[in-house]
């Protein structure tokens, strides 16, 4: 089974499509996550990727705003603030030509009362429909990530509800390693196929460090893709001094 390579970038430096196509890897952009960018010079930024990335052969993936946005609040004034920056980030992927585009879940790890959880749900939903009729048939895939999660069956549940054909979920190993109550393979058993994108870094189980994996750390990774038979894009969210040595190191052990 090959599996598609991703790098995660946050500056336009680190990125070069000379080399990441002659790896065969796809980029995925993420400083338009930043509220510092996007209250300040975004537009130029995207100039520079537009640039950077015309004709790219690899796959192109962005990562959207995510930081106090709640896509199920109640408060209509967060729901506003939510809504305008997932657009803004939705535009921004449109003028990349992106085909995968990563939000954060926002599930509330706090949230136990089944009622609430419905109803976030719900809202959720309805959101997310407003969302893919606005699109005016822009063809992207709309990746949800495990941030502060620790119940995998949530994540499932959401994304169920939501019932976009394209809307799926992107599993962060890391964030998944910090859950205190799930282990890591349990992700993979209740999410199963609906993981067509992962975020591929490692910690001490304590907080988010990124860390490189070790090679220790990406053969149980492995092991685990095998024997739950997916194939998702595997984007490395970790800084490395030599692309093309991790590159190779990650499909060697793969």
């Amino acid at each position: 089974m090959e599996y598609k390579i991703v790098k995660c970038v946050n500056d336009p430096k680190k990125f070069s499509k000379e080399v990441f196509e002659d790896l065969d890897i796809g980029v995925e952009i993420q400083d338009f996550a930043s509220p510092y960018l996007l209250d300040n010079d975004w537009e130029h930024r995207l100039e520079e990727y537009k640039k950077l990335t015309e004709d790219f052969k690899g796959i192109l993936s962005l990562h959207g705003s995510f930081l106090d946005l709640n896509p199920s609040s109640p408060d209509k004034k967060v729901e506003e603030i939510t809504w305008n920056r997932y657009m803004q980030s939705l535009n921004i992927a449109k003028e990349l030509k992106a085909k995968h585009i990563v939000f954060h879940s926002q599930i509330n790890p706090w949230l136990k009362d089944p009622r609430l959880k419905e109803a976030r749900n719900k809202i959720t939903n309805v959101f997310w429909e407003k969302v893919m009729d606005s699109l005016d048939n822009y063809d992207i895939n709309i990746i949800i990530e495990n941030v502060f999660d620790n119940d995998p069956e949530e994540l499932a549940v959401l994304v169920d509800e939501i019932k976009q054909p394209n809307i799926k979920v992107c599993l962060d190993i890391g964030h998944a390693n910090l859950s205190k109550e799930t282990e890591l393979k349990e992700w993979f058993d209740v999410l199963g196929d609906r993981i067509k994108y992962i975020h591929l870094h490692w910690n001490n189980k304590i907080y988010d460090e990124h860390n490189v994996p070790t090679d220790s750390n990406l053969k149980y990774f492995y092991s685990i893709l095998k024997e739950y038979n997916i194939c998702p894009i595997i984007a490395l969210e970790y800084e490395v001094d030599n692309i093309t040595e991790e590159v190779n190191r990650v499909r060697e052990i793969f």
